[in-house]
């Protein structure tokens, strides 16, 4: 048995902390003289000289100078810290995310770098909110390059902030940039550094713009695995999509149940989906159920069900499951009946129908028993009331960013032109306005109208229903259309609960036009 020399003092930080622990991490040391491997739940460690480390930075500061040398090691430490931060993830994979998270500071610790001191460590996974100080005591990098007689002009613990960037930057999904405010190399008492999100220092901000373009790696920038597509510079846009589900995300990610996320049209449910692989900290595989055949989906299954040690954990993505063939449905349910609980693989499954329709037949019954226990349903954007003005102009904002044009802002009340099916019919509502104005000058309701209008005309042609029923009353001798509009009019309004703005979008038009057709004797 490995004895450890503790004192009072350090005996008591063996057990602080979220899990795992100091302590716990030192059980899982395993030495086989056998094989000269040294290994960490599995995981082979090296154990060397500091002096190796010291080396490596003399050397690398000599053959490239000395800002190179940095971004060399900045670059290195970022990677260690992707890799950590997915090794704990796999290794305790019931871990509580909080505790995954701060086990980077446990794992710095115990591989002998630094003694971490947390000041202050906020952050919201689901919000994508991030704000940290903490003190470095005994830092090997600040030891390194530190020289009583000549103390370091800068902060030297590049590796160090490398990893606690790359470890962060893994668990939110986006870039983390920590900085070193002071430096015992420098002659402090000892290092401080402060960690924010990339968009919490500004997009503009010099280490922001090194990290983006020289240290973090490019599978991390540009993942083969599509990000939400209301991802972007428009900051809590996709806080303000999901609200109405993010507590049912956050039970759902520490739970070993498929998650379903259903919603009336495309209502934000493959964002959904991909938070909550954010918030298990893993990478969506995504799969259309269209299509979908029994064979493929077993072998994704079965791959799900046994990841290698190494590999970042994966979340299966099933889009539109209500479009699988019925054949591949049940083989689904099945699947999901063999497997214990803690034994399936992460998984999750969206629909544009909403659960009520799903539970009537949408999907096969014994698949819906199975989805059921987990479900959560986005709010139709029809239905979002008050929320559309703020998430048009969140989403405006971000066009505007990817178009490389000025953001002009909503006109007061032009929100109220809206009535989007969908978030595609909203992008590509506000994309046209955006490319049509081409000023300054807010986009008004007028423009937004005349757009929606464009995008509603293929749904615009009756149904064959529609039409037989139309035909027979004109020839019969016709009907009242004063009547039949104020018969749409009511139940719009009874649909939308009496809200005048909802009832306007159900029926295509703006509030005002409705509220004029309301009054007596204007119909």
């Amino acid at each position: 048995m490995t004895r450890i020399r503790t004192s009072l003092e350090s005996s008591a930080l063996m057990d602080r902390g979220g899990r795992p622990t100091l302590r716990e991490l030192l059980g899982g040391l395993e030495f086989d003289a056998a094989t000269g491997a040294l290994r960490l739940n599995g995981a082979r460690l090296a154990l060397y000289h500091s002096e190796a480390d010291r080396i490596l930075r003399r050397e690398l500061i000599a053959r490239l100078g000395e800002a190179e040398a940095r971004i060399f090691l900045l670059r290195r430490g970022f990677r260690m810290g992707l890799h950590d931060a997915a090794f704990v993830a796999a290794s305790w994979p019931a871990l509580d995310r909080g505790d995954a998270f701060t086990a980077g500071t446990r794992l710095h610790m115990f591989s002998g770098i630094v003694r971490v001191e947390t000041q202050h460590n906020d952050f919201d996974f689901a919000r994508g909110r991030f704000n940290a100080e903490f003190l470095w005591h005994n830092s090997i990098e600040a030891e390194a390059a530190g020289d009583p007689l000549r103390p370091a002009h800068g902060p030297a613990c590049w590796q160090q902030l490398g990893y606690a960037s790359g470890y962060a930057s893994h668990f939110f999904g986006a870039l983390v940039v920590y900085k070193e405010t002071a430096c015992a190399a420098q002659g402090h008492k000892c290092c401080r550094v402060v960690g924010r999100l990339a968009e919490g220092w500004g997009e503009e901000d010099a280490e922001v713009r090194l990290f983006r373009s020289r240290i973090e790696p490019a599978a991390h920038r540009q993942p083969q695995i599509a990000p939400p597509p209301l991802a972007g510079p428009s900051e809590g846009l996709e806080a303000r999509l999901l609200a109405p589900v993010l507590p049912q995300l956050e039970q759902a990610a520490g739970l070993p149940l498929p998650c379903l996320i259903a919603g009336a049209g495309h209502a934000g449910q493959t964002a959904a989906a991909l938070h909550l692989a954010r918030l298990q900290g893993a990478e969506a595989q995504r799969l259309p159920g269209a299509g979908l055949e029994v064979g493929a989906l077993s072998a994704a299954f079965a791959a799900h069900r046994k990841p290698r040690r190494k590999e970042v954990p994966q979340l299966l993505l099933i889009e539109g499951v209500e479009e699988m063939p019925p054949a591949v449905q049940v083989r689904l349910a099945g699947l999901l009946a063999e497997a214990e609980p803690q034994l399936r693989p992460r998984m999750a499954l969206t629909s544009g129908l909403t659960l009520s329709a799903l539970a009537a037949g949408g999907i096969a019954p014994p698949l819906w028993i199975r989805l059921m226990p987990l479900a959560v349903e986005l709010p139709a954007l029809s239905a979002r009331g008050g929320d559309m003005a703020d998430l048009a102009a969140r989403l405006l904002t971000r066009l505007a960013h990817e178009l490389g044009l000025a953001d002009p802002g909503l006109a007061p009340g032009a929100a109220e032109a809206l009535a989007p099916a969908g978030l595609d019919g909203l992008e590509a509502v506000l994309t046209a306005a955006l490319v049509e104005g081409g000023t300054d000058e807010p986009l008004t309701a007028a423009a937004l109208a005349r757009h929606q209008l464009r995008i509603a005309a293929p749904d615009t042609a009756p149904d064959a229903a529609f039409a037989l029923w139309l035909d027979q009353r004109l020839a019969a001798g016709g009907f009242s259309l004063d009547a039949h509009e104020a018969q749409i009019r009511a139940a719009a309004m009874a649909r939308a609960g009496g809200n005048l703005s909802a009832a306007a979008r159900l029926l295509g038009i703006s509030r005002a036009q409705l509220a004029y057709r309301e009054k007596p004797g204007k119909a």
